[in-house]
């Protein structure tokens, strides 16, 4: 078996487990269930991945790299900064809307779970909502200099409120709130930064 190819299982394999962790979260998540959803014995498991926990790190840095990071990029790469903010918003609601399974999201989940964590997961945690506080401060500072923004908005507050209601709103539209509802919360953000 070629690198790449090893590598390639790997990834899928990676994948299938970050849907489990995704629907029940880290505590709820048993191994039988990933043994399950991956497709792999505990034997294998433990020899590729490791413990519960640590393959939870490699599914949780991993959506923080790549997932996020390509995520937000794409956002910010926009021209219009309050397209940008309301663009994330409404991947939210599309997200809620068409996963059958109303699967949460990996940085929420954990963030809920946050006191149980150890240290190692809590940083994973820390530098996703840090990533995503700083892409809303960049885009902030990108909407006042063309004047999309209010210039008198304090970006760095606005940018911690963000992602406050970022957090809220995955957390609603994993099922308390309808789509409706949902989209009454997204206008808020643009009341954070005055547009």
């Amino acid at each position: 078996m070629m690198p790449w190819e090893k590598s390639f299982e790997i990834d899928a394999t990676l994948d299938k487990a970050a849907e489990v962790f995704s629907v029940k979260g880290y505590e709820a998540t048993s191994v039988a269930d990933l043994v399950k959803a991956m497709g792999v014995n505990r034997g294998s498991l433990y020899a590729t991945f490791g413990n519960k926990h640590d393959l939870f790190k490699s599914v949780l840095t991993r959506f923080v790299e790549e997932r996020q990071a390509q995520t937000l990029a794409q956002l910010e790469a926009k021209p219009d900064p309050i397209d940008a903010i309301l663009s994330l918003f409404d991947t939210v609601v599309h997200q809620s809307v068409t996963e059958r399974e109303q699967k949460g999201n990996l940085i929420i989940h954990a963030a809920l779970e946050f006191p149980n964590h150890s240290e190692d997961i809590q940083a994973v945690v820390d530098r996703a909502l840090s990533a995503l506080e700083d892409f809303f401060l960049r885009v902030i500072e990108k909407g006042k200099k063309v004047q999309r923004i209010d210039a008198s908005i304090d970006a760095g507050s606005a940018a911690k409120s963000l992602v406050a209601l970022t957090v809220g709103y995955r957390v609603l539209a994993r099922g308390t709130f309808d789509n409706d509802a949902l989209r009454l919360v997204k206008d808020s953000s643009l009341r954070i930064i005055g547009a």
